[in-house]
């Protein structure tokens, strides 16, 4: 005599088996899935994506090196970017500076609380 539980573990194998092959991409599940709104279409990528983006990329596994050659810098080049970058560092404190004298708001007062 065959009691429930057998009949319903074939239930809920046979919801699993359905729900692995919706979740899994099936074509006539996922169609469905789009009708009802449940799944929806990839879009297009935007313009910029594909402008700035290789057509072809290459895949490069881990480990391996990239055999481009790249340009190195001069001393001179070096010493042109580190005296850039000073300059600008000199401008930027010069503006705080500049922006300390011209005044700042004063601290909030603190807070008075009533008095019962």
């Amino acid at each position: 005599m065959a009691d429930g539980r057998a009949s319903s573990s074939w239930t809920v194998s046979g919801f699993a088996c359905l729900a692995a092959v919706a979740l899994g991409g099936c074509g006539v599940v996922r169609g469905a899935a789009e009708l009802t709104d449940l799944a929806t279409k990839p879009g297009e990528p935007k313009p910029f994506v594909t402008e700035t983006r290789p057509q072809d990329p290459k895949y490069i596994p881990i480990g391996t090196t990239v055999s481009r050659d790249a340009r190195r810098k001069t001393v001179e080049e070096f010493k042109g970017l580190e005296a850039d970058l000073d300059a600008r560092r000199i401008s930027n404190e010069a503006a705080g500076t500049q922006a300390k004298e011209l005044g700042s708001t004063p601290p909030p007062a603190p807070a008075t609380l009533p008095k019962d």
